[in-house]
């Protein structure tokens, strides 16, 4: 059974760094940051959780380093907030229309913005305040990158007939990600959280290779190690695809989730 989302709050505290990271001390903030069902993280703002995932055989990886390019941040306002009492509390990057009689109120950022999954940080840029309420979905879109700067770009440590290898696992998409609390338990209730609480867009790892075989690929020879480093890109056979099956369950990992401040 997936653990409730109480069991979620108290785990990621390493995405709460806060003055660190230039947050302000009383306020509200939404991050982005990597997740698993097996992993409770430490309540200390460093080092990060470490994370770990299967091929769909059994091989182990050991995250070590999770980028990724977002664009189109769109949060729904909570019921009763009213941009005009937001000035100075919001994210100056973001922009804030209150509701009508026929949509609710919205905050959104046109991006591109990159995200560090595996430390919880922003690349570059600081962190995005909000005003604390009832939140049922955060909805971000994956930027086309380059081909050096790809949207999503992960580096996964693991082992094979016993030597350090490397799966590299990099790719383009312009999908939308949609975030909302696991399990079908509606909205998170951010009006109450106590200051310094951080609302979070979570991928969660588990299923990042469901439906690839790397370990029969890599015996079979339809996935090969060229200088002990892993490409999907390369699969035949069983794993011919790999790569787009990948990047479909990274698609679809999006999960929400609420950190109380550490």
């Amino acid at each position: 059974m997936a653990p409730s989302l109480k069991s979620y709050a108290s785990s990621l505290a390493a995405v709460l760094c806060l003055s660190a990271c230039g947050e302000e001390p009383n306020g509200y903030s939404l991050r982005f940051s990597l997740h698993s069902n097996r992993v409770r993280a430490a309540r200390e703002p460093m080092p990060p959780p470490e994370y770990a995932f299967e091929s769909s055989d059994g091989l182990t990886f050991h995250v070590d380093s999770v980028l990724v390019r977002l664009s189109d941040l769109r949060l729904e306002l909570p019921p009763g907030i009213r941009c005009a009492n937001q000035q100075g509390l919001l994210s100056p990057r973001m922009t804030c229309e209150d509701a009508t009689e026929n949509q609710p109120g919205r905050l959104a950022m046109a991006g591109p913005f990159e995200w560090d999954l595996r430390q919880g940080l922003p690349v570059k840029a600081g962190g995005l305040r909000i005003p604390r309420g009832v939140y049922s979905r955060i909805e971000a879109r994956l930027e086309p990158g380059t081909p050096t700067q790809p949207t999503f770009r992960s580096r996964s440590s693991f082992s094979w007939r016993n030597m350090a290898s490397v799966l590299e696992a990099d790719f383009q998409s312009d999908a939308v990600l949609r975030f909302e609390p696991q399990g079908g338990e509606g909205s998170l209730d951010f009006a109450s959280a106590e200051d310094g609480s951080v609302l979070l867009g979570w991928l969660l790892v588990d299923r990042w290779l469901d439906e690839v075989p790397v370990a029969g690929c890599l015996e079979s020879g339809d996935l090969t190690l060229p200088g002990h480093s892993l490409s999907l890109e390369t699969g035949q056979g069983a794993c011919a695809g790999a790569v787009e099956r990948m990047r479909g369950n990274v698609e679809a990992s999006a999960v929400m989730g609420l950190s109380p401040r550490s």
